[in-house]
């Protein structure tokens, strides 16, 4: 990263820092609205990098692409009526129906791959609308056990996917660090040359010093609840890093996108995030 560009990176982080934490704490609401542009734009990249393995007409592949997306945002959307429902959990079987939707789409299109674009496709329902809807069922009101809706948003119902993110920041960025500083033995140099095992115990280290922290301030987990939380974070959003590394490379491209200057895109950002979720959210509901 050249020293000229430092400034555009922090004032970007900064802003999208604010961003973040101002949509994850202001309300119930102001937090659904975050993780529907979350999954709107992380799905929109993601269909935009499996394109070039797919076989379609310029018409078809638009097409396709929108009724994906939409899908995408309307299983999203449904939460809406049902964010202060119990229940809210049994939306997640709308995926079902919404990816023989789109396998629909793509068998009713004359093209030769449609099993292969059909499974591409659904397969972004999958890992990032069903993925990111996890977090809609950590501040749902059985997963507080004798919790009232009437109960204040934060700290009681947002503090566990406050951690989360902070812990998924705490990790990238020492794993960043260390793996800069004392970085010598590649993890999987073929996908992603920079990343290390010195930077992988880095971020490990400080995300559970984060999470000791936070278990100070937030009881919504114990210790050691928090502890295992920090370690699924740094394992399992190491391997999503990997994963959309994988897919640019495949794509041939750098970044998933241009939305954030010197930061790249939407999955760029939320990789990490995305993948750890559903590991997090089943260690929660059965811990």
């Amino acid at each position: 990263m050249a020293l000229s560009d430092l400034p555009r990176r922090a004032l970007t982080a900064v802003i999208f820092g604010a961003v973040m934490l101002g949509g994850m704490l202001w309300s119930r609401y102001s937090f659904a609205a975050l993780v529907f542009i979350i999954n709107a734009g992380s799905l929109y990249e993601y269909l935009r990098l499996v394109k070039k393995h797919q076989q379609y007409t310029p018409l078809q592949a638009r097409t396709t692409s929108r009724v994906t997306l939409l899908l995408g945002c309307l299983f999203h959307a449904s939460v809406w009526y049902a964010l202060n429902d119990a229940f809210v959990g049994l939306i997640a079987v709308l995926i079902i129906p919404f990816i023989l939707l789109v396998f629909i789409t793509d068998l009713m299109m004359n093209t030769t791959m449609k099993w292969k674009n059909a499974l591409l496709n659904a397969g972004g329902l999958v890992y990032v609308s069903l993925f990111l809807f996890c977090f809609y069922v950590l501040v749902a009101p059985p997963f507080y056990l004798g919790a009232a809706n009437t109960e204040p948003w934060y700290p009681q119902f947002a503090s566990i996917p406050l951690g989360i993110v902070l812990l998924v920041w705490a990790n990238d960025t020492f794993a960043y660090f260390a793996g800069s500083l004392l970085g010598k033995h590649r993890i999987a140099p073929e996908i992603s040359p920079k990343k290390s095992w010195e930077g992988f115990a880095g971020g490990l280290v400080f995300a559970l010093v984060t999470a000791y922290v936070l278990s100070g301030f937030y009881f919504s987990l114990n210790p050691v609840q928090w502890m295992v939380v920090a370690s699924l974070v740094v394992v399992f959003g190491t391997l999503g890093d990997f994963f959309e590394s994988w897919l640019k490379r495949q794509a041939g491209v750098k970044d998933s996108g241009s939305l954030m200057p010197g930061h790249g895109g939407f999955l760029d950002r939320f990789d990490a995030l995305i993948f750890c979720l559903p590991f997090v959210t089943i260690y929660l509901m059965f811990s």
